[in-house]
């Protein structure tokens, strides 16, 4: 009697758990339709994309799902990966649609559907990009893992370099970089994107963005002198090349500082010569300024220390 009963509970839970479960005599297996493909790829393909189309997404994600596990090499794949990163955007799910559309990508190289995968994947790139970055207690999630962007342009340019979204992915990995403060990355993601991509449109704003990268990566004393004269170099001859665009006045204004910096190393050279009482070599430095600088602060400091210095002898 015990045993009976034990097994009509087992019997009704099953059926309330899984009450559609049918037996196939193809298979010889007892299958349920909820977790199982119909009968042709086609058929699948309908069904998953009549409930994209009805804003079931949820359903929709499931019927994809189905088809890619039971059909994996039929036409209507391609398709189906691609759609079920179309529907995570939907599920608000944006760095999992990167994936499912990076496997259109990896997986279906021929598809018709490759430039809108690499569209929307360069979009949620940008989406991460401008999406802020919360931080507690001064410390953010990204100090710990990489950054999503910084994933999603690298996989853009490394798996389509000669795609219309690689250079200005380039680009935004740079500019991703400096976001996270990463400036020796950033100088070389904009340094790629003014060699590899010369004839694109960006190539000019990262002839710019490279000279800020410079300038940042060396922002203390023990900056080499050289690299901030070559971001200076640089600021000036996209200035030069481009005076009409708009990204010249700030260019402009971060020249004059880093103007500013060099004229402030060389000062702190001359002081160091003065206080050690080399003054000839002080007033080289000092000369320096005078001849070159005058447009920022320390041409007044280097004039005033050259008078003080004016008469005195290496002995005093």
């Amino acid at each position: 009697m015990i045993k009976f009963i034990l097994l009509a509970i087992f019997t009704f839970v099953c059926l309330e758990a899984y009450p559609f479960w049918i037996w196939s005599p193809k298979t010889q297996k007892w299958k349920n339709p909820e977790y199982s493909a119909l009968a042709t790829p086609t058929l699948q393909y309908k069904e998953a994309i009549k409930f994209f189309k009805e804003g079931d997404f949820k359903r929709a994600y499931k019927e994809f799902k189905k088809l890619l596990a039971n059909y994996p090499d039929s036409k209507e794949a391609a398709e189906a990966q691609y759609y079920l990163g179309r529907t995570l955007e939907s599920l608000d799910k944006p760095f999992e649609a990167f994936l499912a559309f990076q496997k259109v990508v990896q997986s279906y190289p021929n598809s018709k559907r490759i430039n809108e995968a690499i569209e929307r994947e360069y979009n949620i790139g940008e989406y991460f990009l401008n999406k802020e970055n919360k931080k507690i207690l001064g410390i953010s999630l990204y100090d710990f893992v990489d950054h999503p962007s910084v994933q999603i342009f690298q996989s853009i340019v490394e798996e389509t370099p000669y795609s219309k979204y690689a250079a200005r992915a380039q680009y935004k990995l740079g500019v991703m970089f400096l976001q996270l403060s990463r400036f020796k990355e950033a100088r070389k993601a904009f340094q790629k994107v003014i060699e590899d991509y010369s004839d694109s449109r960006w190539a000019t704003p990262a002839k710019y963005q490279l000279a800020l990268a410079t300038a940042q990566a060396f922002p203390g004393a023990d900056y080499d002198s050289s690299d901030l004269k070559r971001a200076t170099q640089r600021l000036d001859e996209f200035i030069q090349e481009h005076p009409e665009a708009e990204i010249s006045e700030k260019a402009k204004e971060q020249l004059a500082q880093l103007r500013t910096r060099e004229a402030e190393k060389i000062f702190e050279t001359a002081l160091f010569y003065k206080k050690q009482k080399h003054y000839q070599s002080a007033k080289i430095y000092l000369e320096k300024i005078i001849n070159n600088y005058s447009d920022t602060s320390y041409y007044q400091k280097a004039k005033k220390m050259a008078d003080q210095l004016e008469g005195l002898s290496e002995s005093e």
